[in-house]
């Protein structure tokens, strides 16, 4: 299974950078206070030289991100069990049985819904489980095909 991986939607990025974005703004309006604050307290060069390097630093993050996360997230799924592969640093692969699923669920944040993307957040009983950054048709059909592939697998293990 790990050989069917697939990757995202591409469009997954522009709203993790939007989001990265955002933080990003607001830290800088937190630096410039910072910064303004250093100023009246007489110590302006070291707290420009430092918002700087921190901002630089942040712009990375908040920017590059999301393009090595999408590089790493991938999931599949079958018959018996779903996939997902994630992580820049870390990386984890999880294995969730079909026959563990309690809930299925999609997920739709306000800048997800202005691309037309989703998420399906898996629930066992233990822990959830998110996939997103999905075509808002292609999570709809994996939460038929799973709940199709639930029922089924429920059903061979009685017969068993």
């Amino acid at each position: 299974m790990e050989n069917n991986l697939k990757f995202l939607e591409k469009k997954i990025r522009s709203v993790w950078l939007i989001g990265g974005g955002i933080s990003f703004f607001i830290f800088l309006i937190i630096m410039i206070v910072i910064c303004a604050v250093g100023y009246y307290e007489g110590f302006l060069i070291p707290a420009v030289i430092t918002s700087v390097i921190i901002c630089f630093l942040l712009g990375l993050i908040c920017f590059g991100y999301p393009f090595l996360k999408y590089h790493f997230y991938k999931y599949s799924y079958d018959k018996k069990k779903i996939f997902i592969q994630f992580g820049v640093i870390f990386r984890h692969k999880i294995v969730v049985p079909i026959c563990q699923i309690q809930d299925l669920h999609i997920y739709q944040g306000p800048i997800m819904t202005i691309f037309k993307l989703g998420g399906v957040i898996i629930s066992t009983a233990g822990s959830n489980y998110l996939i997103n950054g999905l075509n808002l048709d292609d999570a709809k059909k994996m939460i038929e095909e799973l709940e199709g592939n639930l029922e089924n697998r429920i059903e061979e293990l009685k017969n068993e």
